[in-house]
């Protein structure tokens, strides 16, 4: 099954590279390239799409606002926001209203061609995803800020966190970590207890995990 793109962004160079980026791949279609907000908006109401991959910053409208304009007329279409700004109300803006298949990725972690088709593949497996810089600060602020009576995270947890929360599935993180199944379940079953996540299904389990950790690493980065 062909997965249908498309990609806004105002500089002709960064649109001309991902497309060929993705047209690498026979599973991803460039279906429109836009040059701003408004006409992303519109690409989207016209044709079938599966990925708005979208510049934070555009002409006209901004890439989160058009995203949720493009998920208002098509919810089943997953939202790649690109950015050069680790900025967290950008990103809270982004995931506060239904988190799933979204994405935000940050400009210079694409220098390497094949995260960004790692991500377009992954998001439309409805998982919520954060670039490794964005997942590597808030890993900082628990760290800096927890006091050790109240750690609920060994490094061993926080390494399958930050994994988890960049988009890679259970199988892939256990070969990343060399990872035996049983070490993985009491891992995933530690951080869900500690997060109040209730298990439901992979992806639901991945949202809820990412979400929680976010919104504790930035309150104890606020206090």
């Amino acid at each position: 099954m062909t997965t249908s793109v498309l990609i806004a962004d105002d500089s002709p160079f960064i649109r001309t590279a991902y497309k060929r980026i993705l047209e690498t791949q026979e599973d991803l279609e460039v279906s429109a390239v836009v040059e701003d907000g408004r006409a992303a908006v519109e690409a989207a109401e016209e044709i079938e799409l599966d990925v708005a991959i979208l510049d934070v910053r555009m002409p006209r409208l901004d890439g989160i606002t058009a995203g949720k304009k493009i998920r208002e007329s098509s919810p089943s279409t997953s939202i790649v926001i690109v950015s050069a700004f680790d900025d967290w109300t950008y990103i809270q803006d982004l995931v506060e209203t239904d988190p799933s298949a979204k994405a935000y990725i940050l400009k210079n972690s694409l220098d390497d061609i094949g995260e960004l088709i790692r991500v377009v593949r992954q998001v439309r497996k409805g998982y919520v995803i954060f670039d490794h810089v964005l997942v590597d600060k808030l890993v900082g602020y628990y760290e800096r800020h927890i006091s050790e009576e109240l750690k609920q995270f060994s490094k061993e947890h926080l390494s399958l966190i930050s994994h988890y929360a960049r988009g890679f599935d259970i199988n892939e993180i256990k070969s990343i970590l060399n990872l035996d199944d049983d070490t993985m379940e009491s891992g995933l079953n530690h951080i869900f207890s500690n997060l109040n996540v209730q298990r439901k299904n992979v992806a639901d389990d991945q949202i809820a995990t990412t979400i929680a950790f976010l919104n504790q690493c930035i309150a104890l980065d606020a206090q």
